[in-house]
This record gives C-alpha cells, structure tokens and sequence, in this order.
C-alpha cells in the first residue's frame, strides 16, 4: 500500500465532479450507481494496464469491498482508494490511499473511473444534500461516460493535483471501442436483473 494523505495539498480543492457541472446529471438512482459502478470495476479488471480511481465517502465503506479491490489491484497497474479516515483499513500491496479531509469537495463525490488503453469509463456523482462523511448520503446526482477525451482531461487533472505526472497512455481506439460497447451490455444486463 502506498499512503498519499501526505502530500496532497492540491487535492483539497480537486473535484472530479466540476468539469461535469454543465452537463446534464441524469443518473438519481442508488442502485443503477451501484451497478455501473461494479461494471466499471469489472471492464478495469478485464483490459490489461488499466488503471481504476475510486472515492468512498468514508473508507469504513471501503471495507466492505475491500477483497474485492484485493483482487482488481492484483490485475491493475494502480488502483487509487480515497476516502474520508473514519476507520483505518488495512490496504494490501497494490492500493494507493489517499485519506481525505471533512471539508474536501471529494468527501462528497462518488466516482469510479477505469482509464487504461483499452478502456475509458467512468461515473461521476455528488452528494446532492453535502451530507458530512460519517452521516449516510441518500440522494445523488451523476452521470456516466465513456468520452475518453472527458476522462482523459479529469485523470490528468487528478495526477496533477497529487503532483504526479500521469501515466502515458497509447489508447487502442478500436479496442476501447469494444470494451465501451461490452460496457454497455454488461451494465443493461444488470440493470434488466434488478427488475
């Protein structure tokens, strides 16, 4: 595991979610955030060097998942966990953690991004209510891309920000392609199970 929690000073004011604000936030539903989100886990886990980004509110939610995320840092080159430190949970090799503070913008985004040569996905979402990290967020608003040159600009923004330059990537168009088409299937096939 590696721990950023200390050099992040420009972290503080990043948000995914602002590059976004125009555009229109259709996604409201839980349950469809939840799906996509384990579809985009899934797509970075399935297309070799992809990286995947994700926020926990607070990383005792992290918990939860965090033999799962086990798994995916074993197929990734890197897989950022960031969250608000409520607990502090053990992070097996291959994670990088970066805590966040209370007041920080990502306290109250939900995002999970698989960015790779063969895959750009993401969702972005924010707690409508600013609900503080250790209350539990009801209501959010976010949408979801496959865009690679909208991901491409927030993932290096966010390298920026931890003052990292940024993996090269040498996107395969047809590839991602493909993998966004499969993307797709796999997320209506979900969405048709929760019915």
């Amino acid at each position: 595991m590696i721990d950023l929690s200390s050099s992040v000073g420009k972290l503080k004011d990043f948000s995914f979610v602002r590059p976004f604000k125009d555009q229109h936030m259709a996604l409201h539903s839980r349950s469809v955030m939840l799906a996509l989100s384990h579809v985009i886990e899934q797509a970075a886990e399935d297309n070799p060097d992809t990286r995947l980004i994700a926020t926990f509110q607070r990383l005792g939610l992290y918990q939860r998942q965090a033999k799962h995320y086990q798994r995916l840092a074993k197929r990734c080159p890197q897989v950022f966990v960031l969250g608000f430190p409520d607990v502090r949970p053990e992070m097996p090799a291959g994670i990088t953690l970066v805590t966040l503070e209370a007041i920080w913008p990502l306290v109250h985004e939900w995002v999970v991004i698989a960015w790779g040569p063969t895959c750009t996905a993401a969702l972005i979402a924010y707690d409508v209510e600013h609900r503080a990290p250790e209350e539990r967020s009801k209501h959010f608003r976010g949408l979801w891309t496959t865009q690679s040159d909208q991901i491409d600009a927030v993932v290096r923004a966010f390298y920026a920000a931890l003052q990292q330059p940024a993996p090269v990537i040498n996107r395969d168009s047809r590839a991602t392609y493909w993998t966004n088409t499969s993307i797709q299937k796999a997320l209506r096939a979900r969405l048709r199970a929760m019915r």
